[in-house]
């Protein structure tokens, strides 16, 4: 039976440059591979933050010193240390309703709580944040930090406005607290519109961690992430790495390849990626339409998903495992809830699957979310 993944984060294994890549390890080990004798700077080798302060600078006008920059094996590791940083089990912390379920998943490991906060179209509610903030601290239970994905948000694909990022510091500075800015899909943009500024641009107090990623456009198998914060925030979060440092080889040939490559690479990525997230859009406008009223989905400006919502009656587990045996894979709305509540919704990845699989494995997906329904729906 022939697999279809639509429930991967990752980008197509054909943009992967395996050649290229293979040219940069041969010359950076050649010139500089005595250096791998020696633990890796704590910060991370330092062309490779260079790159990604350049990388800052293409969006914002604004390279960031090296020294704020610290590269981690993913950007997982970063929201780690940051979480062992700045929260303690009991402790609270606040995110969107619906987040990445990866993140959502290192603060429970840690024990800490999760205090959700509304989302629209457009993102974070800032209206509700600051509700459920005034809520937190009456309670005796302040927040250590707002997370967000105001850029590409996972699952939904949003984009949140100038506006409501800019009050969304306002109310950081007002109760105190840090905000953690995950940009991993930051340069993943469909729309011709500029992008608004990023929080740690944005910021005028010291109160923001940005969380960037190189995996998201080459592969996650590179673990090569980074986390940008002020030198008093950093210290905090530089106690907790005691790994001996990210891994300088994969760095060096990822430094070597980017230096020439990065902006051909992102154009080519983000034409593949429009493309099938077009193809998603259109068989979901072809086969899900009919599933009901209720049914609606997003249609991202970039990033690498399409959240979808099912019918209210949808026996979710049901279609999860007929899919599955189907062959057809995604990722169940339950994983992004803050909560962890069952929801109505799936989450559609369109970078791995080519778009034969995705005009295949939808209609099929489809199929299975009108077998699940109340025999009242599924007439």
């Amino acid at each position: 039976m022939r697999e279809i993944n639509l429930g991967a984060g990752r980008p197509d294994p054909l943009s992967f440059p395996s050649d290229a890549l293979a040219e940069a390890a041969a010359k950076v080990i050649s010139s500089r591979g005595a250096e791998l004798v020696n633990y890796p700077d704590g910060r991370g080798y330092e062309p490779l933050r260079t790159i990604a302060s350049e990388r800052y600078k293409r969006g914002t006008g604004r390279a960031v010193p090296l020294e704020e920059i610290v590269l981690t094996s993913g950007s997982m590791q970063a929201l780690q240390l940051i979480t062992d940083a700045f929260a303690s089990p009991g402790d609270t912390i606040v995110t969107e309703s619906f987040s990445y379920g990866g993140s959502l998943s290192v603060f429970r490991s840690r024990q800490v709580r999760i205090a959700p906060t509304p989302i629209d179209d457009h993102g974070l509610v800032t209206d509700e944040l600051e509700t459920v903030l005034k809520r937190l601290v009456d309670a005796g239970t302040p927040p250590k930090f707002i997370y967000t994905i105001p850029t590409h948000h996972n699952p939904t694909g949003s984009i949140l406005p100038l506006d409501r990022r800019e009050r969304l510091l306002e109310l950081a500075r007002e109760f105190d607290t840090l905000v953690v800015d995950d940009h991993c899909y930051g340069d993943i943009v469909f729309q011709t519109e500029p992008v608004p500024p990023n929080l740690y641009h944005l910021d005028e107090d010291g109160r923001v961690v940005y969380v960037g990623s190189f995996s998201k456009i080459l592969g996650p198998g590179v673990r090569q992430g980074y986390f940008m914060a002020p030198e008093a925030l950093q210290q905090r979060i530089m106690a907790n790495k005691m790994d001996g440092g990210t891994n300088a080889l994969a760095s060096m040939i990822v430094a070597e390849y980017f230096g020439e490559h990065l902006w051909d690479h992102i154009r080519e990525v983000n034409a593949v990626m429009k493309a099938r997230k077009d193809a998603v859009v259109e068989s979901l406008a072809t086969h899900f339409s009919a599933l009901g009223e209720d049914v609606w989905w997003t249609d991202p400006p970039g990033g690498m998903f399409v959240w979808v919502r099912i019918p209210a009656a949808t026996d979710t587990r049901k279609v999860h495992q007929t899919a599955t045996s189907r062959g057809v894979y995604y990722t169940p709305g339950q994983g992004f809830s803050a909560t962890g509540e069952d929801v109505p919704y799936l989450r559609i990845a369109y970078g791995f699957p080519t778009i034969e699989d995705i005009r295949q494995g939808i209609p099929i997906l489809a199929e299975c979310v009108k077998e699940a329904q109340g025999k009242e729906l599924a007439a």
